[in-house]
C-alpha cells in the first residue's frame, strides 16, 4: 500500500502544488507584466493599422462601405496585373539562385577552409547602405558606365529588356552574404565521419554533395528560403533609388504600384494591394513551415 500511495513529483506534479499556494499566479501576473510592452507595441502599430487599412480596403472614396469592389478592380488593373507578374518573375529567378550560389560557393570555402577575410567579403554588402548600392550599380550600369566602358557601348542597362537581371543582379549581390552564413554555419555542424565513411565506400564528391551535405543542410535551406523570399520584397528600395518610380516595365514591382498610389493618395487601391500582398506573403511562410515540419517528421 505504501508503495501504491507514494507521488512522483514531477515538473507538473511541482507546478500543481505550488498553484494551490497562490505562487505560479504570482509568476504568472510577472511574466505577462513583462510581456505587455511586447504585446502593447504589436496591437498599436501593427494589428490596430491593419485593421484600419482593411477599413480602407472595403470602402469607397467617399467613406461608404464597398465590399470586395477594391479587391476586384484591383485585379482589373493593368498596372497591378504588371506588377504581380514582374514580381513574381523575379522571386522565380532570383530566390533558387540566392539559394544555390551561396550553398555551392560555401561548400567550397569550407573544403579548402578559406580565411575569415573572404567571408567578410562576401557579408559586407549586408551593412552597406541602399543609397551607396544604387550609386555603386548605376556606376556600372548608367550608358557613360564602367560595364559600357569597358564594352565599348553605350546602353542604359537599367531602361533597357536587361533591366531584370540588373535587379536580379542586385538582390543576389545584396543577399547572398546571409545565406552563406547559414551555408557554412550547417556544413560546420555535418559529422567528417559521413564523408570518411562515404570515401571508403567510394562514394565520389558529387554523390557526397547530394546525398550528405545538401540533406543534413536541409534546415539551413529551409531558413534561406523563407529570409531570400521575404527579403526578395526589399529589392524596391535599390531599384526605387536606380530607376525612379517609373522605372522600366519589367523591373516595376509591387512596391512601385503600392507607392504611386500613396503618391496619388488613392489608399483604396493602395490598402488593397497591400492586403493581398500581407495575405500571399503569410501563405507562403505557412507553407514553408509546413513542409518543413513534414521534412522533421520523415513524412
Amino acid at each position: 500500500m505504501k508503495n501504491k500511495q507514494r507521488k512522483t513529483f514531477n515538473l507538473g506534479s511541482i507546478c500543481t502544488y505550488r498553484n494551490n499556494r497562490g505562487v505560479v499566479n504570482n509568476e504568472n501576473f510577472s511574466l505577462l507584466l513583462f510581456l505587455a510592452p511586447s504585446f502593447l507595441g504589436i496591437t498599436i502599430f501593427f494589428i490596430i493599422p491593419f485593421a484600419i487599412s482593411l477599413g480602407y480596403a472595403m470602402s469607397d472614396a467617399n467613406g461608404g462601405f464597398a465590399g470586395i469592389e477594391n479587391f476586384i478592380n484591383l485585379f482589373q488593373n493593368r498596372a497591378f496585373l504588371t506588377a504581380i507578374k514582374n514580381t513574381f518573375n523575379f522571386m522565380a529567378a532570383a530566390i533558387p539562385l540566392n539559394i544555390i550560389i551561396p550553398v555551392i560557393a560555401g561548400t567550397l570555402m569550407f573544403s579548402v577552409n578559406s580565411g575569415s577575410w573572404l567571408r567578410a567579403v562576401f557579408i559586407s554588402p549586408l551593412v552597406i547602405p541602399s543609397a551607396c548600392v544604387a550609386f555603386f550599380f548605376q556606376t556600372l550600369f548608367m550608358p557613360n558606365g564602367f560595364i559600357n566602358s569597358f564594352l565599348g557601348l553605350e546602353t542604359d542597362w537599367v531602361q533597357t529588356g536587361q533591366s531584370f537581371w540588373v535587379a536580379v543582379g542586385i538582390y543576389i549581390w545584396r543577399n547572398m552574404g546571409y545565406n552563406l552564413v547559414l551555408t557554412l554555419a550547417g556544413l560546420a555542424g555535418i559529422p567528417k565521419g559521413y564523408y570518411e565513411w562515404a570515401s571508403v565506400e567510394g562514394m565520389g564528391k558529387i554523390r557526397m554533395f547530394f546525398n550528405i551535405t545538401l540533406i543534413y543542410l536541409t534546415p539551413s535551406l529551409f531558413i534561406m528560403a523563407v529570409m531570400s523570399f521575404i527579403n526578395s520584397f526589399k529589392v524596391y528600395r535599390e531599384l526605387y533609388m536606380l530607376a525612379g518610380s517609373y522605372p522600366q516595365e519589367k523591373i516595376y514591382m509591387l512596391q512601385h504600384y503600392m507607392n504611386n498610389q500613396f503618391s496619388s493618395l488613392n489608399y483604396q487601391n493602395l490598402t488593397a494591394a497591400s492586403f493581398v500582398v500581407t495575405s500571399v506573403i503569410s501563405i507562403a511562410v505557412v507553407i514553408f513551415f509546413l513542409i518543413s515540419r513534414k521534412q522533421e517528421l520523415g513524412e
